[in-house]
């Protein structure tokens, strides 16, 4: 049963959408011509009538039906109430900048407005389509070299090719998880890591994930651990679906990998997003549980798929821990270190030092729900371990 806090959201979320979406349409009728009127209201429409589908398209899904229901109206949802908010938005503060200082000189606000509105509305198609390109089309390579305290000389050099979010869903196509394989594998790595998000919530798409890392040297270790959305699918199914498969699955524990007679910790940590859900406590972080058994001194590479872990890991001393899970918010520019996530947390995506501990956060491999990621090239994170000073 729902909550009453829970109605009480809802609620107010389907009030706030209903008030932008009357906004929308309202400067949309006021600014263009009556031919746009026909299709930007059957769009209000159609856009709107995607909420009565929400619960079918994100609970569990136990049927191609419900798949396929998923994957092609998911991203028209998600797209159109993106949109409404960023257009109700726009329109919100140009009538402010119009109050202040156009309609006391008598200037009607349509025809100071259309043009505004037309370049923002020009400026996301651009984006859209720019980052359509950029999701499904391109991938980089992101070397990142990281300087590890009393790392020993034996593990100078040590690579670690890492993917992240990978999201993979009914449309993924096998050739592009092969082609990130490949890009991993081509820049000859030590250890090859999935840091979370594995799967679009649904568990029955990891055989065409697996099927891509036939891709790797089969000498080369492939470790993994569960993101929220590998929670959401069920943990369980994920779990047993990967036992004994090529990618061998950390939860809350670690191993040692040597060279010579030096030695690396390596771990995973479970998914925060079990906390939310009573049932999968069991594959919550436990960060203690993932460092038993290290041998004293070695040096520890840790996965958090969400990088809130890192205060835990900092206090533990952790070395380098490795996230993913904010997408970069799909729309950033990693040269000037800006993302979208940058506005809502700090470790929104790149390298972090403190207190002499480390975070990388990729901006991910994937994407959710939009194919689109927009001056965030898919990347293919290289981590190369050098000692300190």
């Amino acid at each position: 049963m729902a909550t009453k806090r829970t109605v009480l959201i809802v609620n107010l979320v389907l009030s706030l959408f209903f008030l932008m979406n009357a906004l929308s349409i309202w400067a949309g009728f006021s600014l263009y011509p009556s031919r746009w009127h026909f299709p930007l209201f059957m769009s209000a429409v159609l856009g709107n009538l995607l909420w009565l589908l929400v619960p079918l398209m994100f609970q569990g899904h136990s049927g191609p039906v419900l798949r396929l229901l998923r994957a092609v109206l998911a991203p028209f949802w998600v797209f159109w109430n993106l949109l409404i908010f960023l257009y109700s938005v726009f329109v919100l503060l140009l009538g402010l900048v119009w109050l202040a200082g156009f309609m006391w000189r008598g200037v009607p606000f349509p025809p100071f407005a259309v043009v505004p509105s037309t370049v923002f509305l020009a400026a996301i198609a651009f984006v859209t389509l720019v980052g359509l390109f950029q999701a499904l089309f391109t991938v980089k390579l992101e070397r990142v070299t990281v300087p590890i305290r009393n790392l020993p000389p034996e593990f100078a050099g040590f690579k670690i090719a890492m993917v992240s979010d990978l999201h993979v869903g009914l449309f993924t196509r096998p050739s592009r998880l092969r082609q990130f394989a490949r890009v991993a594998q081509e820049a000859s790595p030590d250890l090859f890591l999935v840091c979370g998000d594995i799967t679009d919530d649904d568990a029955v798409y990891l055989p065409k994930f697996l099927k891509s890392l036939e891709v790797l040297d089969p000498y080369l270790p492939a470790l993994g651990v569960l993101g929220n959305h590998d929670v959401y699918a069920n943990p369980e199914k994920t779990l047993h679906v990967l036992e004994d498969s090529r990618l061998q699955m950390l939860v809350n524990e670690g191993m040692v990998i040597k060279k010579g007679e030096a030695s690396l910790w390596v771990a995973g940590v479970g998914d925060q997003g079990a906390r939310r859900i009573g049932k999968w406590g069991s594959v919550a972080p436990d960060f203690d549980k993932a460092l038993e058994g290290r041998p004293a001194g070695v040096p520890v590479v840790l996965m958090a798929h969400q990088p809130q872990g890192f205060q835990q890991a900092k206090e533990r001393k952790v070395d380098l821990t490795l996230s993913g899970h904010t997408h970069g918010g799909q729309v950033g520019f990693k040269a000037l270190n800006w993302s979208l996530a940058k506005l809502f947390m700090k470790h929104h995506m790149g390298l972090f030092n403190e207190e002499g501990c480390h975070l990388y956060v990729t901006p991910g491999t994937g994407y959710w729900a939009l194919p689109v990621r927009f001056g965030l090239t898919p990347e293919v994170s290289l981590i190369e371990l050098q000692p300190e000073g």
